[in-house]
């Protein structure tokens, strides 16, 4: 055991199930490029399709991380490395976390040979980590950060990232969902009491079920707006008013006037 009681973090590699399911965390970076992907897509995305982008983009953002940039003095953390008190690493599989060693010392344990650990505070008044460094032995951790394949690595892993990002989403009042899938409010055209109003008459004198889009063309909803927002914006409506009921698949709905 290290000698000052802190537990010895090798950071997990972002090309395994570990680093997904315990290691990443849903940053306001993912979120902001989670938003920029879903306003350039301008259309209602299944959970599934936003967590591929979202599990592309990170690695993407982490392995870019590695490349040089002149403007920045952050040394990234590699396992092989020495540092030295004061040096401040950044750790791409902590997402992109960064920190100041504040002391250095020998290793312990025997079956590693010689290595030293570091000492790092992550954030200005964040948690004490220590880490390995020096080792002599092969570690993968950079290796796979800069082969990571985005788009393998958003196939295989945005299973795992999905429900929690839905659960994000679900308290993120700039995201409307109806469904599995999910918009951005700022995206829709607005449904008031009016249209509302005008969709009970349209399915009452219809006498049967009537599919979202028929609806939107006969109450004349936002025109002018894309069909696949104007359905999105009313499903989302008609859902939230106790006057109706979808008797279709969320995927396909049918209003009917509840009896």
């Amino acid at each position: 055991m290290p000698k000052q009681g802190l537990p010895l973090a090798m950071p997990k590699r972002i090309d395994t199930p570990d680093y997904w399911m315990d290691e990443f965390r849903l940053g306001s970076e993912d979120m902001d490029a989670l938003y920029g992907h879903a306003l350039d897509a301008a259309a209602p995305l299944e959970i599934d399709e936003l967590a591929v982008a979202l599990v592309r983009q990170h690695v993407e953002r982490l392995t870019a991380v590695h490349r040089p940039r002149p403007d920045d003095r952050s040394i990234v953390y590699l396992p092989s490395a020495r540092f030295e008190e004061g040096q401040r690493l950044v750790f791409p599989a902590l997402g992109a976390a960064s920190g100041v060693v504040e002391a250095v010392r020998p290793g312990n344990n025997p079956a590693y040979g010689d290595y030293s650990v570091i000492r790092v505070r992550l954030g200005d008044r964040g948690p004490v980590r220590e880490f390995a460094s020096a080792i002599t032995w092969e570690h993968a951790l950079t290796q796979a950060a800069l082969q990571a394949d985005p788009e393998a690595l958003a196939a295989a892993y945005a299973p795992l990232v999905a429900p929690r990002l839905a659960d994000e989403l679900q308290s993120d009042r700039e995201w409307a969902s109806f469904g599995n899938r999910w918009v951005l409010r700022a995206l829709l055209p607005k449904v008031d009491a009016g249209h509302r109003n005008l969709a009970e008459a349209v399915v009452m004198l219809a006498g049967e079920p009537l599919p979202t889009g028929r609806i939107a063309d006969e109450i004349d909803l936002a025109v002018d707006a894309p069909p696949v927002l104007r359905a999105m914006a009313l499903d989302i409506a008609l859902q939230a008013d106790g006057r109706f009921r979808n008797v279709g698949a969320h995927e396909s709905p049918l209003w009917a006037l509840k009896s």
